[in-house]
């Protein structure tokens, strides 16, 4: 008897234990089935790539979100600067260059246009780069303005001193070099100090004073029960903000337009910055009217590149930064 039991129970303790082995090793199978599979955690890696263009970050990101801001900016308002300065090129050319016919207007927007609406791009999108960089370390107005003011004089001293040379270039029928770092070395030297502070305070000024115009004629119409679409509000505002810091800023661009003339006629007194002589010449050709001459045709560059820039939103997405990696 006593061995019996013991074999009854050792029989017990197997099946027991087989038992619980099946159960532990069920429990185990279906741990396994309800547990996550590893390739999700991959394949999500793969898509948040910084070069996926599906991705909400990353250069992806960048080019999907930010880079039609800065191309629709930049072609439309190469085209406006282009339109718009030659005009001014003629009235500051002291009889130099008469007024231009259709076809040699034509001829001077096809070949130049390009240029200036390339190089809008790569302005803006180094301004937006530098703005929201230094924005972790001065006021946003101050950044603003700093950031127009330095990438700016660079940009508008080559894409100003540049169409300048070309339309004489062009009038006087001299063949068109082709465009080299030397020529836009030298197209940056002409007027330098007067393009920091027209472009400091004209552009920079304007779209830090647009918002603050933008939020005030928000509240005013609100107030007032109106419901005015955002877009054609937000472009009105920064039209009027443009169109002030425009006139403010005309004495600055005329002098600006004098020193890439005398580099055009290659005049030696004062180069190759000519400060103070382009300064003299606006002041002894123009007297007072340098204040205000030519402010109809920038007011319509200034006010209506403030007013785009304020509608279509080139710091969207400032998390953004290409430098940093669009992290």
């Amino acid at each position: 008897l006593k061995l019996v039991s013991s074999i009854s129970i050792s029989v017990f303790k197997i099946r027991t234990g087989l038992v619980a082995g099946v159960d532990e090793m069920t429990s185990s199978a279906v741990a396994d089935e309800k547990a996550p599979s590893p390739l999700p955690s991959i394949t999500a890696d793969l898509t948040t790539s910084r070069f996926d263009l599906k991705a909400n970050s990353g250069y992806g990101a960048w080019v999907r979100e930010v880079a039609p801001r800065l191309g629709i900016a930049g072609g439309v308002i190469g085209i406006i600067l282009v339109n718009s300065t030659m005009p001014q090129v003629v009235s500051t050319s002291d009889g130099r260059m008469p007024k231009l016919s259709a076809g040699v207007w034509a001829r001077m927007a096809c070949y130049i246009t390009p240029k200036a609406a390339g190089l809008k791009f790569v302005q803006y999108g180094v301004m937006r780069e530098m703005k929201l960089t230094m924005d972790k370390y001065i006021p946003a107005g101050a950044s603003t303005m700093l950031a127009f003011g330095v990438v700016g004089t660079f940009f508008q001293s080559i894409i100003y001193n540049t169409l300048i040379a070309d339309m004489y270039k062009i009038h006087g029928g001299v063949a068109k070099a082709k465009l080299d770092f030397k020529q836009l070395a030298r197209g940056l030297q002409p007027g330098f100090v007067w393009c920091f502070g027209r472009e400091c305070f004209s552009m920079g000024g304007g779209l830090w004073l647009g918002p603050y115009v933008t939020a005030g004629v928000k509240k005013a119409v609100s107030e007032r029960g109106l419901d005015v679409p955002d877009y054609p509000l937000r472009f009105s505002c920064g039209f009027l903000s443009g169109s002030v810091t425009a006139f403010a800023t005309q004495w600055l661009h005329n002098t600006t337009l004098y020193a890439g003339r005398l580099a055009a006629v290659e005049e030696p007194v004062g180069a190759p910055y000519y400060t103070r002589a382009s300064l003299m010449t606006a002041w002894n050709e123009m007297g007072p009217r340098m204040v205000w001459a030519n402010y109809p045709q920038r007011m319509c560059l200034i006010a209506g590149a403030v007013g785009l820039m304020n509608m279509v939103d080139i710091f969207h997405r400032p998390d953004l930064i290409f430098v940093k990696g669009c992290r």
